[in-house]
């Protein structure tokens, strides 16, 4: 993992990079914060002497905090969240796009397309797309993930498994004009221009440029034709447009953490209510056709093919792996109980639309015979 802070230091851009085999974002970026502010302020060898300062330190384990008594800064706290999800998603990254292209992008990872992000803003690419891997939980994305891919590594593009992959705007130049790589069948590859607010397939991106605005019609009118987008059940469509509008309503009078807490709540309950039963059919093996088969028409075609991805089955290794089940998801899982046991209520206690309006009939009925 690669952690980067770029800052302009006497007049030249400087980058401070730190390289690490663990992936501890909200760690690494306070240390990088912190030098990156010493810098900046012409106190460079305070800036090398801490970094030497906190290098022989131990990282903090999940849920832990460390600290360490350093002569730059005085005492310097590192703490590493248990659940670090809430802090890595960006809600105004995200909620800067139409709702509709969040759908379309989050339906594209479930199906394990290559996905290429374009931006101005390098802070934006990492952002974005770090709140969607985060909005996977309790699944991970099991192949290639590179925030920001480097104007000389453009060939991974080239690859041909999955990929999440960020680059600059000033690296666009190689979609269009790279031979080797147009000479490919490119289908599976769908490009995600943020500053623009747009998804498209990459046979769509090349277009010239007379006849983009004509086809961004089209696909405004076609693109819920395309499999991928219309791989989420309708049910669960619906609960993030609403969740999502809410959310750009009342952004001036939620917190950041609040915000933050509501899109990982609503995008979990996406696998809560589709997979809450799973352990029902996980023992030494996991019986796909039996889980598949004891959900509703609609909620089947979703699981159908989402089962036989990687990432569904990494999620089921893990599980089935006796040295981490039990601390694995362990806050899917509870979601998944507490979900589980609304259903199982009583129909008595459950209050339906047609129960509701039954009940309003009978009593109208009651009182026309009073009268």
């Amino acid at each position: 993992h690669g952690y980067c802070s770029r800052f302009v230091h006497k007049g030249i851009l400087n980058a401070l990079c730190i390289i690490s085999p663990y992936d501890m974002i909200d760690v690494y970026e306070k240390i990088l914060s912190t030098a990156t502010q010493l810098f900046i302020s012409y106190k460079d060898e305070d800036a090398k002497l801490f970094l030497e300062e906190i290098y022989p330190h131990r990282l903090p384990n999940r849920g832990d905090t460390i600290h360490i008594h350093t002569t730059t800064v005085g005492l310097f706290t590192l703490k590493c969240e248990h659940d670090r999800r809430k802090q890595l998603i960006d809600s105004p990254t995200l909620l800067s796009l139409s709702t509709d292209t969040i759908i379309k992008i989050f339906s594209s990872i479930l199906y394990e397309q290559k996905l290429i992000f374009i931006s101005n803003e390098l802070g934006s690419l990492t952002r974005l797309i770090n709140t969607f891997i985060c909005l996977l939980y309790p699944f991970a994305w099991p192949h290639t993930y590179i925030p920001i891919l480097p104007a000389l590594m453009l060939d991974i593009i080239q690859a041909p498994t999955p990929y999440i992959i960020g680059i600059l705007r000033s690296c666009e130049h190689y979609l269009s004009r790279n031979d080797e790589f147009l000479s490919q069948d490119n289908s599976d590859i769908f490009i995600v221009d943020i500053d623009h607010d747009r998804i498209r397939s990459l046979n769509d991106y090349l277009l010239n440029e007379s006849y983009r605005s004509t086809i961004d019609n089209l696909n405004n009118n076609n693109n819920n034709s395309v499999l991928q987008f219309q791989i989420l059940p309708k049910i669960f469509k619906i609960k993030l447009k609403k969740e999502i509008s809410l959310l750009r309503k009342n952004k001036l009078n939620l917190s950041i953490d609040e915000c933050q807490q509501r899109l990982q709540n609503v995008f979990m309950s996406i696998f809560v209510e589709s997979c809450y039963n799973y352990k029902d059919y996980l023992k030494q093996t996991f019986n796909i056709d039996h889980f598949v088969q004891s959900k509703q028409h609609t909620m089947e075609l979703f699981l159908e093919w989402f089962t036989r991805t990687q990432i569904f089955e990494l999620f089921i290794r893990k599980k089935i792996d006796l040295n981490i089940q039990n601390s694995f998801a362990i806050t899917f899982d509870l979601a998944c109980e507490k979900y589980h046991r609304t259903l199982k209520k009583p129909t008595s206690q459950r209050m339906t639309v047609k129960s509701v309006k039954r009940k309003a009939a009978i009593r109208a009925n009651k009182q026309d015979n009073r009268l």
